[in-house]
């Protein structure tokens, strides 16, 4: 069996590219064609390349294991519900060519899990959840899990976006409320003052506006290189590491994120090992899944441990990562069969300590930020009246 790539128009017209393995070209382009594809070109390829350039978001991923669980709890067969899908306006453009992709890979002879592995786009605990279900037999239930899973994940980003959402926009309402005084009140303030000799904050300012006056438009494109390489900065390993230094340096925001972590860490190891995930694999993507670095460094640790037949409690208390809350309940789970229904407790609990904290977290970054802006604008009117009364005491003597 050789692999190859091949480029095709589906029965609904649209253009998809993908790999499948295949006895010769020949072969492939006849299993395409009986398919109902037009066969726009096929070539053979040494490795397998993923496709990445398009990936699965998760408002599409919540509602797509959703639906799949609930066709197939229905009895729909699994090309059926997701020829279904692919149609449906409620995905994105985007991922309804993935679910094309998809489809094709499963008319070319692949399982849902191999099928979904070839496109690139989902990420490796989908993939190993799905293969799972299916080498167990109970794909239905395994999606239910899944739905559940990515529902969970879904529902935590949201609430801390929700909770941010008043902080960012005092913050980008303060920044415009400085820009217009900075640029359209504080010019005529200056002229005022004519060639008279000021200093301070008031110096700084004036500078600052003749700079900007003269150079608005270096300004704005250094303005816009930093925000478009701060955008990929932090997409990169690099930013991730700076956010998480810069993170532990706060403690509020440190304890905010190590039970997150700890929650995240405990919800996706229980749905990996209730669906059937070898424990050495669901301990290292549940770690990879809470994206911290400190905790994807203790993995080694755990899985040399667990290789060699420790328990998964030792593993867990060795890394020196976990609450002892979590260890513990770890090992009454595993003395008595329920490790997964263990983890899944402790997680609801972390989630609503970590929300509390969010809350909190919250509640002091709103009063702090209008402290901050007060005293910026506190001391711009001191600066400004201090140098007012100086000039009018220069006019005076001068009298």
């Amino acid at each position: 069996m050789a692999l190859y790539v091949y480029k095709v128009i589906t029965p609904a017209g649209k253009t998809v590219m993908g790999h499948l393995e295949a006895e010769s070209e020949i072969g492939l382009v006849s299993k395409l064609l009986q398919q109902g594809y037009v066969v726009l070109g096929v070539k053979p390829t040494k490795a397998k390349k993923k496709r990445i350039s398009l990936r699965a978001k998760l408002p599409d991923l919540v509602l797509f294991t959703r639906q799949l669980a609930t066709m197939m709890d229905a009895g729909v067969r699994i090309k059926d519900a997701i020829t279904l899908l692919s149609k449906q306006n409620a995905f994105t453009p985007s991922f309804r060519k993935i679910l094309t992709s998809i489809l094709v890979a499963i008319d070319g002879g692949m399982s849902l899990s191999e099928a979904i592995d070839e496109t690139g786009a989902f990420d490796p605990i989908f993939v190993n959840l799905v293969r799972a279900g299916e080498s167990g037999g109970v794909l239905d239930n395994t999606l239910n899990k899944v739905s559940d899973f990515y529902e969970h994940v879904k529902k935590t980003r949201d609430e801390v976006r929700s909770a941010m959402a008043y902080p960012l926009f005092v913050s980008l309402f303060a920044v415009v409320i400085l820009m217009i005084i900075s640029l359209f009140i504080l010019p005529s303030l200056f002229r005022a003052f004519g060639n008279a000799k000021v200093g301070g904050i008031v110096a700084l300012l004036m500078n600052t506006n003749n700079f900007l006056a003269d150079n608005w438009f270096y300004a704005m494109a250094v303005i816009v290189i930093v925000l478009i390489f701060s955008v990929y900065f932090f997409r990169t390993s690099y930013g991730a590491a700076t956010k998480e230094f810069v993170g532990n340096l706060i403690p509020p925001i440190k304890s905010l994120k190590h039970l997150q972590d700890s929650s995240n860490f405990s919800k996706t190891l229980a749905t990996l090992i209730s669906s059937g995930v070898s424990i050495i694999e669901a301990v290292d993507m549940a770690a990879r899944s809470t994206g911290s670095r400190r905790l994807i460094r203790k993995v080694p640790i755990m899985t040399d441990i667990l290789k060699n037949g420790g328990t998964l409690k030792s593993a867990m208390e060795k890394t020196k990562f976990f609450p002892q809350l979590l260890v513990e309940m770890v090992g009454t789970g595993e003395e008595s069969g329920r490790v997964d229904d263990m983890l899944s407790k402790v997680a609801d609990f972390y989630d609503q300590e970590s929300s509390v904290k969010l809350k909190q977290l919250v509640s002091m970054i709103e009063p702090a930020m209008i402290a901050v802006i007060g005293l910026f604008v506190g001391i711009l009117v001191f600066s400004l009246y201090q140098t007012m009364f100086n000039l009018e005491q220069g006019v005076g003597q001068n009298f």
